[in-house]
This record gives structure tokens, C-alpha cells and sequence, in this order.
């Protein structure tokens, strides 16, 4: 008999067929069809990488390109939101190979502007798809313009005292999509700093170079 995780992986992909024949869905890292991410773009993505954003562990699953950078491009800003679950997929084989699973993960909370657009906040959708304990402890304040055309400077000011966060002790880890300079990820650390919360590091789908075209990124922090 297989076991029980073998088992659920089996049912998934025989209901994934089924729904295929409703409801026809593509690769969105290759476009074959049948699947969100095809098995060949879902092994071609992990290539994890580790940064310092000024003390703070940053870990990413791949480099913003390529591959990558389609697939988080679709579930971003298509509505690919069925693409949560191999991603999360992925960013909990990262959380466990850092041995941060017995941290709490804090999603970094969208604009509001970005809600508004999308719909969805995609760094809850990748913490809640990790089989760890999962935590709104971080919120917006204030207005945050567009990082995408800001330059590292204007970045780090524009996030500036972005966040609040709730009073709690023990340690976490801060999950988000895209980072490029960090500035994010640190005004988040801040605030849970703050807070009186330890946080050991963060995982993010994606790290890109700030040099990269503007209109590639979609909103890195």
C-alpha cells in the first residue's frame, strides 16, 4: 500500500486530470497543457539561493528569470492562482531546508492598491500552503507607492515605517514573493522587531538585481 503522502499526491493528480477535462489548464512556465506548472518547469525552478539583507537571512527559491520569472509573472498578475500550491510547495522545501519549521511564518501584507488589483495577497496564499503555523501578525500603514519604478533609495524610503505589528514573543519568519533590494523584507523585520517578536529570516520566491527591467518585476520589494 502506498503511503498516506503518496497516496494524496496519487489523488491529486487523478483529480487534476479529471478537472483537466472541465476545465483546461496550461503550464505557465512552458504552456503544455493539463497542469498549472508541468512537472518539467516545477523541477527546472528550485535552484535556491541565500542573500543578507543587512544581517537578515534571505533565502529564495530561484533567481527572478526565465522559468521563474513567467510562472511568478502568471500568478502575480494573471490570476494564476491555482499556481499557489507547487509554489508553496516549493517555498516549504525551503523553510525546511533552512530549519526555520518550527518558526511562525508572517506574510508580508500587500498595498492596499495591490489588493485592490489583484484580489488576493500572494505571500498568505505561498505561508499557508507551507504546513506550518501561519500569522497576519504584520499590517499596512500608511500609503506605499509602486517599488517598481523606485530606485534602492527611494525604496527604502518609500516602505519606511510601512508596517505595524501585533505584540508577541517567539520567532518567526517572514514570507514574501519577490525581493530585489531588501527594503521590504527590512522595514517588515523592523516592525516585528518592534514587536517584540525574534525574527531568524525570511524565504521569498524569487531574488532579481535591482538592475533588471522595471516592467520585469512585478512589485519586488
Amino acid at each position: 500500500m502506498l503511503p498516506n503522502r503518496a497516496r494524496r499526491e496519487r489523488w491529486r493528480e487523478d483529480l487534476a486530470d479529471a478537472l483537466d477535462l472541465l476545465i483546461p489548464v496550461w503550464c505557465a512556465g512552458c504552456d503544455a497543457p493539463g497542469r498549472p506548472l508541468c512537472r518539467r518547469c516545477a523541477a527546472a525552478i528550485p535552484q535556491p539561493r541565500r542573500r543578507d539583507a543587512d544581517g537578515l537571512e534571505v533565502w529564495s527559491v530561484a533567481r527572478y528569470a526565465d522559468t521563474t520569472a513567467r510562472v511568478i509573472r502568471a500568478f502575480k498578475e494573471d490570476g494564476r492562482t491555482a499556481l499557489a500550491r507547487p509554489l508553496g510547495t516549493l517555498t516549504a522545501e525551503l523553510v525546511r531546508d533552512a530549519g526555520w519549521q518550527d518558526a511562525v511564518l508572517v506574510p508580508v501584507p500587500p498595498s492596499r492598491a495591490a489588493l485592490r488589483r489583484r484580489g488576493y495577497a500572494v505571500p498568505e496564499m505561498l505561508a499557508r500552503r507551507c504546513e506550518a503555523r501561519t500569522a497576519r501578525w504584520l499590517r499596512p500603514r500608511g500609503h506605499v507607492a509602486d517599488q517598481r519604478l523606485l530606485g534602492r533609495e527611494e525604496r527604502r524610503r518609500n516602505v519606511a515605517g510601512a508596517f505595524t505589528a501585533r505584540s508577541r514573543t517567539g520567532s518567526v519568519v517572514i514570507v514574501d514573493d519577490v525581493m530585489t533590494t531588501g527594503a521590504t523584507l527590512r522595514a517588515a523585520r523592523a516592525a516585528l522587531d518592534g514587536a517584540g517578536l525574534r525574527v531568524v529570516g525570511a524565504v521569498v520566491l524569487a531574488d532579481t538585481p535591482l538592475r533588471a527591467a522595471a516592467e520585469d518585476i512585478p512589485g519586488g520589494s
